[in-house]
């Protein structure tokens, strides 16, 4: 993000057109999109891990987590969600914002719903934290590229530029504290299995 912000503040002073669409977090198949889906594919790798390390319902639930970041991370590297547009685009709507936000706001609570139901099996305060997460990464991946997508329209391009870093930074911080919560959940597992042979030993 500071990247972002410095290489298009130099570029009004000096062109820098490579190193600006290498940095864009509104571009497509660069530096910001490898970097969240990398974030995003830590989530799954996370996720997958644990599902292997639990049993019965819990692994059902960390199983679901894993598809869905799996899906969200294919996304952020494909743009899937982009083909949303097309029933919207062939029906001749026109919408305020970006048209795939129609549908993909309806994808987006459904999954939101599903995630919650799965998250309801694991530990307390890491369910809280995913949901934290979870909801960080929608409030950016929906609510501020709605905005995003009526002010690219209507409004100057600096208020377009911060929506973009808000956009952003709410998406990888959604990943980065579901990372956190999935990590610190393993590791309390590992702990806990350490200590139970250490106290197996020591009878």
């Amino acid at each position: 993000m500071a990247l972002f912000a410095a290489v298009f503040a130099l570029h009004y002073v000096v062109p820098l057109e490579e190193a600006k669409e290498f940095v864009d977090i509104g571009a497509e198949a660069n530096l910001p999109t490898w970097w969240n889906s990398a974030l995003l594919f830590l989530v799954t790798a996370l996720a997958a891990t644990s599902a292997l390390a639990a049993d019965g319902r819990t692994r059902f639930s960390w199983t679901v987590i894993a598809a869905a970041a799996a899906y969200l991370s294919l996304d952020e590297a494909a743009r899937l969600h982009e083909r949303l547009a097309r029933p919207l685009l062939a029906a001749g709507l026109d919408t305020p914002t970006y048209p795939w936000l129609v549908l993909g706001a309806v994808v987006g609570i459904a999954g939101a719903i599903v995630l919650f139901f799965a998250g309801r099996s694991l530990p307390r305060e890491t369910g809280r934290r995913l949901a934290v997460g979870l909801g960080c990464y929608g409030a950016g991946a929906l609510g501020v590229e709605a905005f995003n997508g009526w002010i690219r329209q209507n409004g100057p391009d600096y208020v377009f530029s911060a929506g973009l870093i808000l956009e952003e930074g709410l998406e990888m911080l959604g990943c980065i504290i579901a990372a956190g919560a999935i990590a610190d959940c393993l590791a309390g597992r590992l702990q806990r299995s350490q200590d139970l042979v250490e106290a197996e030993n020591a009878h």
